[in-house]
Order: C-alpha cells, then sequence, then structure tokens
C-alpha cells in the first residue's frame, strides 16, 4: 500500500467520537469489500464500538467484486456494503454492484462505493448508471464522515426493512381473511384462526379460541377450537381446561373486554355484532413493532366471526324468496329432489307463470308489481300451505309439487277465476301452466324442473289451451333446436352461410334492375336447411344480430363486384328484424358498413315487414327516417298481411311497396284480383315502387302489368340463385 494510501486511513483518526456508544450485541450488518487487507483493518479499526440507531456494527469482508457477490448469496441480512471500486479489474465494483441488483435481486442493501482512483468511475456517470447510494473518494471517508454517511444509508434501509415488513403483514392479513371469510366449520375456523395469528406474529403456533353470547342464555364461554394442544377442548366450556392460568387470562379479558398482554402469554380481546371472543396464545408478542397489525387482524376476525355464526341463518335465506317468504328456485330444487327421491312428496310438478306480468311491473310500477305477486303467493298458501310445496321460482314463476288431486289444471284455474286483491283494487289473474307427471326416468330435481319448464314454454304456445303437461316429444324438439342452434353458430363462424339473389325485373322495361338477398345454410353435408326452420333459430338464440350485419356486408361486397363486372346500378334489398333495431348501433354500423366498401347508399334497399314495425313503432320509425336521410331506400315487405301499418304509411320513409305471394297467388279469383289491384292503387296514389312477389304464372305478370304495377319478382323469371350464376343470367338477359 503506499504511503498516501496509509495517510489517507490515518485521517480515521482525525475528529472527536466522544458522542459514540459502545455495545457487544449484536446489531447492523456491514460488509467490507476491498483487494487491500489493510483497508478492512483500518475500517473497522475506525467503526470499533460505533453504535448507529441504538444497535452497534457487525462486519463481514470480501477481498473482490466476485467474493461479495458469493458472500450476499450466503448473509441475507447485510445491511450495508462498503465496495471498492478497483479491485480484480478496473470495474469490478461495479460489476459487482450490477449483479447484487439485477441476479440478486438485493435492492434494500445500501452500497457505499468507495475509490481511491476516481478517474476510472466519474462520479456523475456512475451515480447515473448505476444503483448505488454514495459514492465517495478514500480522501473523503473521515472517521467522522464515514460514520455519518452509514447513519444515512442504515436510515434509508431501516426504513425500506420496514416498508417490507408492512407489506408482509397485510398480505398475511388479507391471506388469512379471505381464508377465514370461506370458512363454515367453526372449529376449523378457530385452528385457522390460532395458525394466522401465530405466523403473523412470528411465535409458535399455539393457543385457543373462545366465544360467549350476548345474550343472557348464552353467557357461557365456549372454546371453538384451536391449535393441536387445544383441539381435545373443542366445543367444551372454558372450565374443561388443565390450564389454570389459561382459564384465568381468557375469563378476565372478557370481563376487562381488554388485551391481556404479558412476557408468558398474550391473550386478546374482539367483538362482534352477536359475540364477545378471545384469542390466547401461549407465548408473548411483540406489541410495540407489531401492534397495529394485531388491530387490523382482530378486525378482521370480528368479521369472519359473524359470517361464521350465521351460517345457519344463512342457509335458510339462501332457500328462501324475500319477498313472498316462499321457497326460492334454489329451495324449490332441494324440494324437488326429495320429491325425486320420494313418492310420498307427491305425483305431478306444476310451474305457474303469470300472464303479462312485465306489463303490469312496467305499467303501474314495480311496487305494485311486487304486491300483485305476494297476493298470488298469499292465495297459493292459502290453499296449498299444508297440502303442496309452494315457491316462487323466477321473477312471476311460481312452483308447486304435490298429488295430482289438488293440482290438476281446473283446480289452479279455479283457484284464480277471483280476482287478487292488490294496493285496495280487485286485479284478474291469466296465466300459464306447465305440469310434469311422476317419471321414473327423471333422475334429479334440476332435470325435473327442466322438463316442467318446457311444458310451460309449450302452453305458452298454445291459442287453445293455458296449460300443457310435459310429453317426450317436447325435449326431444327442444334438443333438436339447440342442437340447430349449436351447428348455425358453428357454420356462420366458419362462413358457411350464403347470400343468394333473386331478380327483380321492371314490367316497362323488361330488364333487371334489382335484387332480393336471401340467406340461405347449406350445412357440411350438402343439404339446404330453410329459412323458415333457421331464421327464427337464429332470432331465438341471440344470432340474428351477427348474421344482419354478415349479410349488410355481403349486400355491399357484392355491389362492388356486380360494377367491377360492369353491372352498374343494380340495387339490393336486405331484409332486417326486430332483433336489428333493438340495437341502439344498428343505423351506425349500416351507415359504415356502407362507407366501408364505398358503395352509394342507394344501391342498397332495406326491407321490413309490418310486424317489426308494429312491435316498437316509434323506434322503429325513427331508425328508419335516419337511414333514410343517409340515401337508403327503405321497402314495406309483405304489405296487407297485417293489421295496423295503414296507420303509420305516411310516417314511414318508404319507397317502395311489396304485394305479398298469397294475394298474386289468388289472384285468378276475384277478391283475389281485387286486394291487389287496392294495394297497387294505393302505392300509386301514395307515389310508392309497387313489386309484386311470388309470380309464376305468365297470366299472373299480364294481369299485374294491366294493374300498373311497376316491378315483378318470382319463379317466372327466375329462382334465387348464387352470386356467380346470378352475373352469369344478368350477361344473358342484356345480350
Amino acid at each position: 500500500m503506499s504511503s498516501e494510501d496509509v495517510d489517507d486511513i490515518l485521517l480515521f483518526a482525525e475528529e472527536d467520537d466522544s458522542a459514540l456508544n459502545v455495545l457487544d450485541e449484536q446489531g447492523w450488518h456491514i460488509l467490507i469489500v476491498d483487494d487491500d487487507k489493510e483497508i478492512h483493518t483500518v475500517t473497522q479499526l475506525a467503526l470499533s464500538g460505533v453504535t448507529i440507531l441504538d444497535k452497534p456494527l457487525f462486519f463481514g469482508h470480501a477481498y473482490s467484486g466476485k467474493d461479495s457477490v458469493d458472500y450476499l448469496r450466503e448473509h441475507p441480512d447485510v445491511a450495508i456494503i462498503l465496495m471498492d471500486v478497483v479491485m480484480e479489474e478496473d470495474d469490478a465494483g461495479l460489476t459487482a454492484v450490477k449483479q447484487i441488483r439485477d441476479v440478486l435481486h438485493r435492492y434494500d442493501t445500501r452500497i457505499i462505493l468507495r475509490t481511491g482512483q476516481p478517474g476510472y468511475a466519474p462520479e456523475e456517470q456512475v451515480v447515473q448508471e448505476y444503483d448505488i447510494n454514495d459514492y465517495k473518494t478514500k480522501t473523503e471517508l473521515t472517521r467522522n464522515k464515514l460514520v455519518t454517511t452509514l447513519v444515512s444509508a442504515l436510515r434509508s434501509y431501516r426504513q425500506l426493512c420496514q416498508i417490507k415488513q408492512n407489506h408482509i403483514c397485510l398480505e398475511q392479513i388479507t391471506s388469512a381473511s379471505a381464508c377465514l371469510q370461506k370458512q363454515r366449520d367453526p372449529a376449523e375456523f378457530s385452528k385457522l384462526i390460532v395458525e394466522k395469528f401465530c405466523k403473523l406474529m412470528q411465535i409458535p403456533n399455539a393457543g385457543v379460541f373462545a366465544i360467549k353470547g350476548l345474550t343472557q342464555d348464552q353467557n357461557q364461554i365456549i372454546l371453538l377450537g384451536g391449535s393441536e394442544d387445544y383441539q381435545a377442548y373443542q366445543s367444551h366450556t372454558l372450565e374443561a381446561l388443565e390450564n389454570g392460568r389459561c382459564i384465568r387470562q381468557i375469563s378476565t379479558c372478557f370481563k376487562t373486554k381488554t388485551h391481556q398482554l404479558t412476557e408468558q402469554d398474550a391473550t386478546l380481546f374482539l367483538a362482534s355484532q352477536k359475540y364477545h371472543a378471545v384469542l390466547y396464545v401461549d407465548n408473548g408478542i411483540n406489541q410495540t413493532e407489531l401492534g397495529s397489525y394485531i388491530e387490523i387482524f382482530l378486525s378482521n376476525i370480528s368479521i369472519a366471526l359473524d359470517n361464521i355464526k350465521l351460517i345457519e341463518e344463512l342457509k335458510i335465506t339462501a332457500f328462501t324468496d324475500k319477498l313472498t317468504g316462499l321457497l326460492n328456485r334454489a329451495g324449490f330444487i332441494k324440494a324437488l329432489n326429495r320429491y325425486v327421491d320420494d313418492p310420498a312428496q307427491g305425483d305431478v310438478i306444476a310451474l305457474l307463470d303469470i300472464a303479462h306480468f312485465s306489463e303490469i311491473n312496467h305499467g303501474l310500477s314495480q311496487e305494485i308489481g311486487n304486491q300483485l305477486l305476494k297476493s298470488c303467493a298469499d292465495r297459493l298458501s292459502e290453499k296449498y300451505a299444508s297440502s303442496c310445496t309452494i315457491a316462487r321460482v323466477n321473477a312471476d314463476v311460481f312452483g308447486l309439487i304435490g298429488h295430482q288431486q289438488w293440482l290438476g289444471p281446473e283446480q289452479i284455474q279455479e283457484l284464480f277465476n277471483y280476482p287478487l286483491l292488490v294496493a285496495e283494487q280487485r286485479f284478474p289473474i291469466y296465466f300459464n301452466l306447465g305440469l310434469l307427471t311422476r317419471d321414473d326416468s327423471t333422475v334429479n330435481g334440476l332435470q325435473a324442473l327442466k322438463r316442467a319448464d318446457i311444458a310451460l314454454n309449450k302452453s305458452k304456445q298454445s291459442n287453445s289451451l293455458n296449460f300443457a303437461y310435459f310429453d317426450e316429444s317436447f325435449e326431444q324438439k327442444m334438443a333438436w333446436r339447440l342442437g340447430m342452434v349449436r351447428q348455425l353458430r358453428a357454420d356462420f363462424n366458419a362462413g358457411r352461410l350464403q347470400l343468394w339473389l333473386q331478380p327483380q325485373v321492371s314490367i316497362s322495361e323488361q330488364k333487371v334492375i334489382s335484387c332480393e338477398a336471401l340467406l340461405r345454410w347449406p350445412t357440411e353435408q350438402g343439404n339446404m336447411i330453410s329459412p323458415d326452420v333457421f331464421i327464427p333459430i337464429a332470432e331465438h338464440s341471440g344470432l340474428i344480430n351477427d348474421i344482419g350485419d354478415w349479410v349488410i356486408e355481403e349486400a355491399c361486397r357484392h355491389i362492388k363486384q356486380l360494377e367491377n363486372r360492369g353491372f352498374h346500378k343494380i340495387r339490393i334489398s336486405v331484409n332486417v328484424s326486430i332483433a336489428q333495431f333493438r340495437d341502439p348501433n344498428f343505423v351506425d354500423k349500416i351507415c359504415h358498413t356502407i362507407e366501408i366498401f364505398n358503395v352509394a347508399p342507394e344501391s342498397i334497399e332495406l326491407e321490413i315487414t309490418e310486424s317489426i314495425l308494429m312491435e316498437n313503432p316509434k323506434v322503429v320509425i325513427q331508425a328508419l327516417n335516419d337511414l333514410n336521410a343517409h340515401g337508403i331506400n327503405i321497402s314495406l315487405d309483405d304489405f296487407g298481411t297485417g293489421f295496423s301499418s295503414l296507420s303509420y304509411l305516411n310516417q314511414l320513409p318508404i319507397s317502395k311497396m311489396k304485394v305479398d305471394r298469397t294475394f298474386v297467388q289468388e289472384m285468378d279469383t276475384p277478391n283475389g284480383a281485387n286486394i291487389v289491384e287496392t294495394i297497387i292503387s294505393l302505392g300509386r296514389k301514395l307515389e310508392l315502387t309497387t313489386i309484386a312477389e311470388g309470380v309464376e304464372t305468365q297470366s299472373q305478370a299480364e294481369r299485374l302489368a294491366e294493374l300498373e304495377c311497376d316491378i315483378i319478382q318470382g319463379f317466372l323469371y327466375a329462382k334465387p340463385m348464387p352470386f356467380d350464376d346470378f352475373c352469369r343470367y344478368l350477361a344473358e338477359k342484356s345480350h
């Protein structure tokens, strides 16, 4: 070592150290890293006897950057590293710093770089590029300055350790609370309380959990459970313990409602809404450092305790409908399971669905709707409380289990012949009824409910009866529908659906001026499924919106393809459903699609039926006006098959009216011809283009021409065809 280095080290003894205390106990772990052994000796001598933040220092030694990394792998408690920069290599210390941070992930340990050759590692560059906490030349570090630097670094280290400890404790409390909240068994609950608390306090797992009710008949102290040493006393009274001190501490804690903390043990009081409780552990705890966490932990136990003691009440609530006091759906399924297993429970299941309940609920208020449900429940209870099981299965559906003599359609109908009293008014009740008689093939309550529900849906489809008994054919049809839904969804996603086109011919010009887009579903096996079959399935399954969006896109794509092949101004009409109108983004999506494909808005025509218009006239008319404002044509399909469209006709922004095929096919009868003539005449007076669909004979075409119908569509000219066939058809007709 050079004389200059020795002089620098001797500076350690220059300043007064009278304020430093001496302690022999182990304290802060300081690692000295330097390839000069004399630096280790002098540094340790200079810091000998120093106490910082009430703890002494003890030292570790490494003589190269590589050795320092190996040392840290074995010693997780190093608080500060005094690291030389130039050792086995010029940047050995800097390389070690990167490994300590990036490989060992020792982010809490404070690193102070010391160098006698600052030129090898300029301070500004080092501080910016390396995660160090201080950088000093050895000439700067007099003894007092070295201590000052260590004090600052240790204060930072202690704060980081405290933050880490806080994080660990809070994580443990959160984890313990989540675990306790899930427990339903009091013994396991108590065992976990002791286990989690002892882990948090870092003490051996030994203790017991006791509770006492707040009412006079619950004044005994009961040991719910605890660690292995106390499991024999589970569910016993406190006096059963063979530990006088434990009995005394727990009793005192209940009496004073305050914690009892000693060096030997800890007895902690907590209160929930219905119980007082005490947690006793066999070891003293460090309340100074962990006191705040104790209260957080106990607070969480209080909440969990209320939950564990409310299990029975929750079981009752889980199976009871709050509004009516009857069984709810879960309770009904539980009762159905008993019914399936026990013939004595009855021989019939009935589901009663109040008709038009949503209209009552929305039109007269939810409060009136609730009163109606309660009144209906009361009427059922008056009749069946002693003989049948009664439940409110869904919002407006009641379930009954009993014998056929009580639950026949006639008996239930008779029960509601007299109107219900609701808010001092009499409400007549109309309902649909689904019935399932005992069947050995019903394997559980859920299946029984499903079959009764299928019967209920069947009764809603009937025009003559308001009830239906379950038949296996219903379930087969339901299974078929579900299979069709799955297949339709799969084929749609696989791109198997097709858009076929049927020409529409101008009578005056005798040429194709437009076409109707018709959806086709060829299956993977090559069969064609009728739109009359799959369109209702798409509507009920919710697929119709996605399919409808695709149809608009495909129509726009075909328009561009027609233009590219030289067929301009061929308009494509597309049918839309009421489900699409319910989509608040319906108009925007159509306009956006037209814009993306860069087609003229007037090239697209949307066809609506009277049934769509009548379901929600206000919404439909507003949407049609918005579409028409964007240049999109609107056509009224199947005119004359509905009942009320005439009253809305002057409000609709329509440009075309279609004569339904049923009227065209009856033109050979006097009344049929008169109806077609009336529709065409009305269209002409309203300045609407009229189109007749379903034209199959030349005589029909000639008669329509006489009546001045504008456009004809039907098998007389062409059937619906794939796009390429349609293009060939157009080419043939143009020559």
